[in-house]
């Protein structure tokens, strides 16, 4: 799939929850799919870390920006019903570099992080499906900070307002994404209860970087007196709360149990309200630090005293992996499935929060208990590439692109599409500068197919299979299955070879005999005088198994076409591609049989009229009939009998399916 993420944000260098969620699910998404990222720059920050996405996307944008002042009460704010959260990130500039990215490919997704780039996609591109990435769901956010954070008339005036209208946002954005990816299952509850009961979710947990938080074979010293960790962005409300919390009398009872307590918070950018800690006896406030690894290590155990949920949850999942033993509250935890003294400590009141954090200072068999298997369940369920899988499979489940529909006939897979389509598909591929192979399938295919399970397990795994074969055709339309028309490989090549003149594609021929590649080459060139011929070779004929792979390979990769045209003959040329396809990195490889025979001249195609009527066989076998004679019998009798086989088996469905 082509898929436009949009971040608002550049999420490099790792340095917030945030960015470790978006920044592995974006690396792991284009493993499987061709991702273009345009992320938003605030005040032109991060910009020099564009390599660092460029190694894995196909395009990487990066929009400088500024927030505008926030608007006035009156008029600005009231007269609109855009809460002014999102109406925040309303900018001209940001949509006219998406209109101009989407005016210039195609898109089968949108992918979008927080909804308040999903305002985006609202009035505009809406022949686009959209998805929505959601760190945390922003009006059960705001509805729990309201809770907590207002404490006057005009706070509760304002606050209401804002929720009204993010509500009606919400339900708005609702209706127009296909899938919105939420964090936890309590999230995916306050969206069915609150917003919609229709709009598709799918619940992504997050993950860890197994290989930057991994734990030690034998864990080091930990610091001389008890010490708890909080770790975080300290600007994020949802962690200041619960310091507030904490030290509103969590911190004071654990106090007389543990006298020596100390207490690390570490985060980037601490609130006055977070600094004034740093006064009460062993608590320590540092700041952004570069590394929080040495933290964890030397930390008896993290506390996650969370009051307000719906957020990354990042911090667990990292002690887990590392091996540091947590007392959370259940909010804090949600969504991890993660069970009381088992991998983790719960606890939801003051009393019974403190009674934990004595309970695991006091108790090294415990803690124990809780770093073994936190570590192992970080290694079965947290790593991002397991994370990674399942979102790429819930994107791929909903919005893979209608236009790959497939029918088999004879257990061989046809892909439904006009020459057009076909054509059109394969720049795709082009752009994608994936690797991906092609079968030109014919009645022969299916025939050896039914035989050699190498060459099924190829067809059903290639990137298209055409049908090369005008009585497949007929077939298709006596099954009900219809195959638009006939797609053959001596059709194809001149269409491939005619857009690739005007795109600018290199291609290199790869097989039939020397002198009669020469000839084609030669004619080729005289056609299409502006197309770019990256190479052309014809390897010493020898069984498929005793050819020279690396040297056929090495020619291949200096050469870097785009398409490459294979000649072998079938099944040689199909395993040939399929075994060496990714190694050489071409976007589009295809296996032409005669094609190139075809292009030198040294051989006829039928008239038209014989191919229309599918009688192309017959003036193949009037030209040799030595080498084909025996090869048309027994592809007739074996297709013949399983076109009986097939017809029967449609008929008889088609009976018992009837009411």
């Amino acid at each position: 799939m082509n898929i436009l993420v949009i971040y608002p944000y550049i999420p490099y260098p790792i340095d917030r929850g945030t960015y470790q969620r978006t920044f592995h699910l974006l690396r792991e998404l284009a493993r499987e799919h061709t991702v273009d990222l345009i992320a938003l720059s605030e005040n032109g920050e991060r910009l020099e870390h564009r390599p660092v996405f460029e190694a894995f996307c196909r395009e990487v944008t990066f929009v400088p920006f500024q927030h505008p002042q926030w608007p006035k009460l009156f008029p600005n704010r009231l007269l609109n019903l855009t809460p002014s959260s999102i109406r925040h990130w309303q900018l001209p500039h940001i949509a006219e570099v998406i209109r101009q990215q989407v005016k210039s490919r195609r898109y089968d997704l949108v992918h979008v992080c927080d909804i308040v780039l999903a305002q985006y996609f609202l009035d505009e591109h809406k022949d686009i499906p959209l998805s929505i990435d959601r760190s945390r769901v922003d009006l059960q956010f705001q509805t729990q900070q309201a809770a907590f954070n207002t404490h006057n008339i005009k706070d509760k005036f304002l606050a209401g307002e804002h929720l009204a209208k993010m509500w009606l946002f919400e339900r708005k954005v609702a209706r127009r994404s296909q899938l919105q990816v939420l964090c936890g299952p309590d999230d995916e509850v306050f969206v069915r209860q609150r917003i919609s009961q229709e709009v598709p979710l799918q619940v992504i947990a997050n993950g860890v970087d197994l290989d930057y938080f991994k734990a030690d074979p034998e864990p080091g010293p930990l610091a001389a007196q008890p010490t708890v960790l909080f770790c975080g962005a300290m600007d994020y409300t949802p962690n200041v709360d619960a310091l507030r919390w904490f030290f509103s009398g969590i911190h004071e009872r654990v106090l007389k149990a543990v006298p020596n307590l100390q207490v690390l918070i570490v985060g980037k950018s601490p609130l006055p309200e977070v600094q004034a800690y740093a006064t009460r006896p062993g608590v320590t406030v540092t700041g952004s630090v570069e590394d929080v690894r040495p933290f964890y290590r030397r930390s008896w155990l993290q506390m996650v005293p969370l009051r307000i949920g719906g957020g990354t949850r990042l911090k667990i999942v990292e002690s887990l992996a590392i091996g540091t033993p947590v007392v959370s509250t259940t909010i804090g935890a949600q969504g991890l499935d993660l069970k009381h003294d088992t991998n983790i400590l719960l606890a939801d009141t003051i009393e019974t929060f403190a009674d934990q954090i004595v309970r695991a200072l006091q108790n090294p068999p415990l803690r124990e208990h809780l770093r073994v298997n936190g570590i192992r369940t970080a290694r079965e369920r947290f790593g991002w590439r397991q994370i990674g899988a399942k979102l790429c499979r819930a994107i791929e489940s909903r919005f893979e692109p209608d236009r790959r529909r497939q029918i088999r006939i004879m257990d061989v897979p046809f892909d439904v599409v006009t020459m057009a389509q076909t054509v059109e598909r394969i720049g795709d591929m082009v752009t994608s500068r994936q690797p991906h192979y092609l079968a030109t399938a014919n009645v022969d295919f299916l025939v050896q197919s039914s035989r050699d399970t190498e060459l099924r397990r190829i067809l059903d795994k290639a990137h298209m299979v055409v049908c090369d074969g005008t009585p497949l055709v007929w077939l298709s339309k006596w099954l009900g299955r219809p195959l638009p028309e006939r797609v053959a490989g001596s059709d194809l090549v001149p269409e491939l070879l005619a857009k690739a003149e005007k795109a600018g594609w290199r291609v290199f021929f790869l097989g039939g005999e020397r002198g009669v590649l020469a000839e084609a080459v030669r004619n080729v060139e005289t056609q299409y005088p502006e197309l770019e011929v990256a190479g052309a070779y014809s390897p010493p004929f020898a069984p498929l198994d005793k050819m020279n792979h690396d040297a056929i390979n090495r020619r291949i990769r200096e050469a870097a076409p785009d398409i490459l045209l294979v000649s072998f003959g079938c099944p040689k040329q199909e395993k040939w591609i399929a075994r060496n396809y990714q190694a050489l990195g071409v976007p589009v490889s295809v296996g032409v049989g005669a094609t190139i025979d075809f292009l030198a001249g040294s051989m006829r195609r039928a008239p038209v009229w014989m191919r229309r009527c599918g009688l192309e066989w017959v003036f193949r076998l009037l030209q040799e009939p030595r080498r084909l004679l025996k090869r048309y019998a027994a592809d007739l009798a074996v297709f013949g009998c399983g076109s009986i086989l097939e017809l029967t088996s449609s008929l008889i469905f088609h009976k018992s399916a009837r009411p």
